[in-house]
This record gives C-alpha cells, sequence and structure tokens, in this order.
C-alpha cells in the first residue's frame, strides 16, 4: 500500500465513461428495447465494486498487522480507518436496502427458487417505483434520509484529507448531492433527478455507481492512512519457514500438533536477546539458546528480545515464554517370564513413561490394589485372583490417553525352611545346640523381606531302642525338650518334625528336618 494525489485510475475512467453514458441515454429517453444497457453498465459498475472490496480486505489486513506490531504507532490511524469502515458500511448498506425495496415493491419478494433481488428483477422499466419509495412513501424521509447519509460521508471524509486540497475537490465532485438548475430559477432535487420519470433500471445503476464511490473513496482515505504508519514501519531482509511444535514428544495414538508460519528477519542488524538477564549470541538476526540439563521435570525460561524502533532508535522489548521437559536417562529390562506378584506382600513397582511427569500418570490395577507409596508404588494382590494387570494413561495435551498395561502371575510366597542355629539340617554341635532356645523358619534366597514365625514344632529321637517325641506349641524349646537334646551323645539323631509356622497368607506347614549332633 502507498499514498498519492488519488489519480485517476483506469478503472474508475471507465466507471466514469459507463456513467456519461448512462446519463446521455436518460437524456434521450431510450426506449425499453434499450433497458439492457442501463443493467450491463449496472452490472459492470458491481462488478468494479467486488474488485475494490477485495483491495479493501488487503488493506484492512496490512492495517491489522501494521497495529499489532506497534500499536503505539499505528493505534491512532488504525481506529480512524476502522471507524472509515463502520461509516462507509452504514451507508453502503443503506443504499443496498434502498435498492431491495424498490424492487420489493415493484415485483414483491418472487418464490424460493428464483427470489427477486437488485440483481435479478423484472421491473426494469418500471419509472413510478423509484420515486414512489424514496419521495412519495413516508413524506420523502427516506430520500432525504439518503442525501444527508451522502453529504456527512463526504464531509467526514474531507476532513480526514486536512489540506490535502486536489482530493478535497474530488470528494466534493464525487458525493454532490446539490439541488439541480434544470432551468434559470427552476430547481429539482438531486433525488428527483435520480428517481422521477427514469427507468427503474437506471435508478439501480445510479445508486450502484454511489455505492462504488463509497468503496473507492473508502480505499482511497485507508491507503493515505496506512502510508503515514509504513513511512515507519520496521524494514528486514529475508523470511523463513519456522515450525512450532506444541510438544517435541509425542505418544503413539497421540496427534502432532504445530504451527507453521513464515519468520522476518534483518541478517544487517542483530537484536538483543537475553534469557534470564544473560545475553545470548546472535547470528543472522537470531539468538542461540543453549543450557544444560541437569534436573529433570518442566523447565520454562522467558526471552526478551530487543530491537531499535526505525523511528526513534530507542530499543523496542519483545518477550516469549516457552519450556521444554528434561527426562531421566533410563533403560527397562522386562523379563517377560518373571513377571510376578506374589499373594499376602506389598509388591513394590516403578512405573514410568518417557516425556510425562510422574505427577501426571494415572495408574490402576485389575485382580489387586495399587497405592501411591514415595516416588513408587505398591501392588496387593487379592487371595483369589489368578493374575493381575497395572493399566497406566495420562492427560496427554488435555486428553486422558492410555499408555498401556501389563499382565502379571500371582503366586504364593514359599514355605521357609525350620532351622536351628541356622541350620536347616546335618551336624550340629553339642555346645550349639545346648545354647539354643528356640526354633527359626527362615527363608533361604527369596527376593523379599518376608518374616515367619515358628508356632509348634515336635523333636523326634531314638533313645532306649524307643522313639520319643515331644512337642513345643511356640517356637521355644520346653525343658522337656532342651532337657533331651542334652542327654544326646556324639553321634545322636534326632528330628525337627510336624513344624507349623505363620506369616503372609497365613499358616504353614514346613518341612522336617533331620539332625546329627557332633
Amino acid at each position: 500500500m502507498s499514498g498519492g494525489n488519488c489519480p485517476e485510475t483506469p478503472r474508475q475512467k471507465m466507471i466514469g465513461m459507463m456513467y456519461l453514458m448512462l446519463t446521455a441515454m436518460l437524456a434521450l429517453n431510450v426506449s425499453g428495447d434499450l433497458l439492457n444497457a442501463f443493467i450491463l453498465v449496472d452490472n459492470g459498475i458491481k462488478n468494479s465494486t467486488e474488485v475494490v472490496d477485495q483491495k479493501i480486505r488487503k488493506q484492512y489486513y496490512d492495517f491489522d498487522a501494521a497495529n499489532t506490531q506497534n500499536p503505539k504507532k499505528a493505534g491512532d490511524k488504525y481506529k480512524l480507518a476502522l471507524e472509515l469502515k463502520e461509516k462507509a458500511d452504514a451507508l453502503y448498506n443503506q443504499i443496498q436496502y434502498y435498492k431491495c425495496l424498490m424492487v420489493y415493491t415493484a415485483d414483491g419478494p418472487g418464490d424460493e427458487e428464483n427470489p427477486f433481488t437488485p440483481d435479478n428483477y423484472l421491473s426494469v422499466s418500471n419509472q413510478d417505483i423509484a420515486a414512489q419509495v424514496m419521495i412519495v412513501e413516508q413524506g420523502g424521509a427516506r430520500g432525504d434520509s439518503l442525501k444527508a447519509m451522502i453529504d456527512e460521508y463526504r464531509e467526514y471524509l474531507i476532513g480526514i484529507c486536512g489540506d490535502d486540497s486536489a482530493r478535497v475537490t474530488s470528494l466534493r465532485e464525487q458525493f454532490n448531492t446539490d439541488d439541480i438548475e434544470n432551468e434559470p430559477g427552476e430547481w429539482e432535487p438531486w433525488i428527483a433527478k435520480i428517481t422521477e420519470h427514469i427507468p427503474m433500471a437506471a435508478t439501480m445503476s445510479i445508486l450502484s455507481k454511489v455505492q462504488n464511490d463509497v468503496r473507492s473513496s473508502q480505499s482511497d482515505i485507508v491507503n493515505v492512512l496506512y502510508a503515514k504508519v509504513d513511512e515507519a514501519s520496521f524494514k528486514f531482509t529475508g523470511i523463513r519457514p519456522l515450525v512450532i511444535p506444541e510438544s517435541n514428544y509425542v505418544l503413539r495414538g497421540g496427534r502432532f500438533k504445530a504451527d507453521i508460519m513464515l519468520a522476518a528477519y534483518d541478517e544487517t542488524m542483530d537484536p538483543i536477546v537475553t534469557v534470564a538477564g544473560e545475553k545470548l549470541p546472535v547470528e543472522a538476526g537470531q539468538g542461540k539458546y543453549e543450557v544444560a540439563a541437569t534436573s529433570v521435570g518442566s523447565k520454562k525460561f522467558t526471552a526478551t528480545i530487543q530491537i531499535p524502533d526505525p523511528v526513534t532508535g530507542d530499543l523496542k522489548s519483545y518477550s516469549v515464554d516457552s519450556e521444554y521437559e528434561v527426562g531421566e536417562p533410563s533403560v527397562v529390562v522386562s523379563p517377560t517370564k518373571m513377571n510376578v506378584f506374589y499373594i499376602g506382600l506389598d509388591n513394590p513397582v516403578d512405573i514410568s513413561a518417557a516425556g510425562i511427569p510422574s505427577s501426571d500418570l494415572k495408574v490402576s490395577a485389575t485382580g489387586a490394589t495399587i497405592s501411591k507409596s514415595g516416588s513408587g508404588w505398591i501392588v496387593r494382590p487379592s487371595a483369589s485372583a489368578a493374575k493381575a494387570s497395572i493399566n497406566v494413561s495420562a492427560d496427554v495435551n488435555g486428553k486422558v490417553q492410555s499408555l498401556g498395561s501389563k499382565e502379571f502371575r500371582l503366586m504364593r510366597v514359599p514355605n521357609p525352611e525350620a532351622s536351628i542355629a541356622g541350620l536347616t539340617g546335618g551336624k550340629i554341635k553339642k555346645g550349639v545346640l545346648s545354647a539354643q532356645s528356640a526354633v527359626f523358619a527362615e527363608m533361604k534366597d527369596f527376593v523379599m523381606d518376608v518374616q515367619f514365625k515358628v508356632t509348634k514344632f515336635t523333636i523326634s529321637t531314638t533313645k532306649g531302642g524307643f522313639l520319643t517325641s515331644l512337642t513345643s506349641n511356640d517356637q521355644t524349646f520346653t525343658k522337656e525338650q532342651k532337657s533331651m537334646l542334652s542327654g544326646l551323645a556324639k553321634g545322636a539323631k534326632f528330628y525337627l518334625e510336624d513344624v507349623q509356622a505363620t506369616g503372609p497368607g497365613g499358616s504353614r506347614k514346613l518341612s522336617s528336618q533331620s539332625f546329627t549332633v557332633d
């Protein structure tokens, strides 16, 4: 977009010639055979207006971008451009309303398949309806209102133009609603000139031209306003494509999301880029940020970019927030044939998912209960279940997504072994045996710390050719048992039998053990 002295464009020249032709045809009072000519003129003006509308949309898009980039510089002019749009739309739409009202008054609404509109109507030759709608009905209030709106719009534009005399003169001619002197002392109102005693097709064409003038003048003034902003815009030497992902980590079954855009930069003038007060090295207009990942978790930072204002030279600051996730390097080895939980025990497990904080994990179990314990989890299988599954999900980008499940076999804790002095059979020193006071249940080479307590046991030995058995109803030796053991000679055998112990899963009967006094 750029400014200028409002020279007449080829399109405007074409519209002017079409309007002159229309005026000449009206003066000749042409027959109905030439009414199609008015329609052609009207269509040509409408097509030209559509082209201007496209240009205006582009102008406001650029204006909005300039205001976003530097609202302090562009804000006042952008507000004025938006105010102009509101007034131009109001006048344009009011004219369109009157055109629709004329068609409806003359031909009615039509039907659903073929409704009547200013682009499609029957009464092209009617010379009464336009004047009826604009002058006769409501005491001429519609005609007066239209003239007042055009005058107000013209004066509003002139107020924006200020000292630009060439543009002011052009606007006065473009939106001239003065009464017309047909003969000396005989004046005809402007609204009568464009509605009375002429075909409705001619009135439609004239109103379409006014609409075109509204859009053309709007585009011209917006161009002037924008040019004053663009003089002080930032200048860039290049652009490059940029992909900004919502997350650099995506789970299977999820969706990768990213913003794709063009970023502008100036290779000739490096900005000042800082993070946490530390100035970053800059290459080709881009700050280079690098930091060591010393701890796990979500890391957030704010970058500040400073660039000189092209008008004042003062540094202007822009900030952007970003974050990234630091994960712990890890490897998981799962022995698929040994995935086991033990019934009756608190089975500790660690659960993690790459790229997702443990606090965001949602964990459940079937065939067992699971609860948080410190940084890990405790699984306690159900005694009636045949297997258990651990199910893990997480909130990923606002959507709960399953991360998978793992199945485990359920097993009873193996039986402990009955022991005396840490021995589970074999030779035992007589002095060691005499020093013992109890029988213990020991878990040999079991992966978990499990405690069983002996609740009953029997000591048996052969004495004088007869088998003698003595029973204790707890884990300690009775006086009788101790007496019997102390009387055994070297090489004598005794047996630890009928051992009962209680622990995870309830009461167990343990295997018998055979000892020889050494």
